[in-house]
């Protein structure tokens, strides 16, 4: 009687750990705000890459990298862009609030037996800015609200906790919690078992 041997079960093939992403550095970010921000800019007013290579001299090829993030483009050339997109330089190269930046109160360093300031968050831009304080009941809803483009919105809880919904997106903010968000995003606040107070600042284009 001949044995027969059952070859030995060959393991599946792993895959190779992909390497870790490394974080955009700042000059990235800066290129990738640039990019959509021309992009979005030059669609709005209608133009071509190729009209708007004709209204600033700048080339097609250069315009297209620049909206690819590939570029570094020099101050003149930035300068001609804007004055072609009836804009400034800051517009170009501002950085868009695509989702609620989020300060936990939890995070926030507070020796003891010292007084504590921290920055939450700071706008290099002169803009006009409203401030409100507002209280919420339990399980209330404020209004919907958008306060248009170029805005910021920024709140501060004072008591309880909220839950902040931006574009559908819900934030849960406790005590002492604040949050920064595109102002012309559709957004309201909403409360549960125990009444909230809010200071909110809401800031406007100049």
């Amino acid at each position: 009687m001949t044995e027969t041997t059952t070859p030995a079960a060959v393991p599946p093939p792993t895959a190779s750990p992909l390497p870790p992403s490394s974080p955009a550095s700042p000059a990235d970010t800066v290129r990738a705000s640039l990019a959509g921000n021309l992009n979005r800019l030059r669609l709005s007013r209608g133009l071509s890459l190729r009209e708007l290579s004709g209204a600033t001299g700048v080339s097609k090829a250069l315009l297209s990298q620049i909206e690819r993030s590939e570029a570094n483009p020099t101050v003149d050339v930035l300068v001609r862009i804007a004055a072609a997109l009836d804009t400034t330089c800051d517009e170009l190269l501002r950085r868009p609030l695509l989702r609620p930046e989020i300060v936990r109160a939890a995070r926030l360093p507070e020796p003891p037996d010292e007084t504590s300031v921290n920055l939450l968050f700071a706008d290099p831009e002169p803009r006009r800015t409203e401030m409100y304080r507002t209280r919420l009941h339990p399980h209330a809803q404020s209004q919907l609200s958008s306060h248009g483009a170029g805005s910021v919105e920024y709140v501060v809880v004072l008591s309880g906790a909220v839950t902040l919904v931006v574009e559908g997106e819900e934030h849960h903010l406790a005590t002492g919690d604040s949050a920064r968000f595109a102002g012309m995003s559709s957004h309201y606040y909403t409360t549960h078992d125990a009444p909230a107070v809010t200071l909110t600042v809401v800031g406007y284009r100049s």
